[in-house]
């Protein structure tokens, strides 16, 4: 019994080694913002599944983002915060996905959409106190606080893996010292590339997760998220609560 017992605690610690090493090399292990990505862009989740229905935040997910917001404010407060050096997507928004957001953004109105031959094909919403710009292609927005950073942009009718690549061609152009996790694939179809990487510019840490999916017929979307690493695990909720809204063309029948 007891060498059961001790073998159970060496597993047990080998585990958590495990997921630890993987968490910092990238791989399966995924938490924070990237693990939000992958688990409620387009069919993600059940959570997911219900907000492209009515493309708004609702339930828990709306009680957990505002958890996370106070928790988010405190950290900022600290001392460890002020003093680091930080990333600011309001001055230097990341080009990602090769489609610059131009323009003055303003306060978020509701749902945002993307149409093609005057059909949405894709729409999502933004929290209120974020800053927007749309253009006929594309929707982006940046945090309150300029540590997050989101866009979706029409990629055209390319494949899937085209369109992955061009999301990493538009990742390697903005970063260095990528490190991308496992690829992964939603049950929706979205393809999903996920990471760590430093910008070439403020030389900061980030963390990103992006994917490409069909949102009509034929239609490629992208969609980019960028935070701070050092916030990344305060902006889970939010950005969970983001891709939840993600709406396709088939799903702007179902209000």
């Amino acid at each position: 019994m007891r060498n059961l017992q001790i073998l159970g605690v060496a597993t047990l610690g080998l585990l958590m080694l495990t997921q630890t090493a993987m968490s910092g090399r990238g791989g399966a292990a995924r938490g924070g913002m990237r693990g939000a990505v992958v688990g409620n862009m387009v069919g993600g989740s059940e959570g997911a599944e219900k907000g492209a229905k009515i493309g708004v935040v609702t339930g828990a997910t709306r009680q957990a983002i505002d958890r996370e917001a106070t928790v988010r404010t405190t950290y900022q407060g600290t001392t460890e915060y002020q003093n680091a050096p930080r990333s600011n997507f309001s001055e230097t928004p990341p080009d990602v996905l090769g489609i610059p957001a131009t323009g003055a953004g303003s306060s978020p109105s509701g749902e945002a959409i993307i149409k093609k031959d005057g059909k949405p094909i894709v729409g999502v919403t933004f929290p209120t106190d974020w800053k927007q710009k749309s253009g006929d292609t594309y929707i982006a927005a940046v945090s309150k606080d300029g540590q997050c950073y989101a866009m979706l942009a029409a990629l055209g009718g390319a494949d899937k893996q085209g369109g992955i690549k061009k999301v990493k061609a538009g990742l390697e152009n903005y970063l260095k010292d990528i490190k991308f996790d496992e690829q992964s694939e939603t049950k929706g179809g979205a393809i999903i590339v996920t990471g760590t990487g430093k910008g070439k510019k403020a030389g900061i840490d980030v963390v990103f997760a992006a994917g490409v999916f069909e949102a009509a017929k034929g239609q490629l979307v992208g969609a980019a998220f960028v935070v701070d690493a050092k916030i990344e695990d305060h902006y889970k909720e939010t950005v969970k609560g983001i891709c939840q809204t993600l709406r396709r063309a088939e799903d702007f029948g179902k209000e």
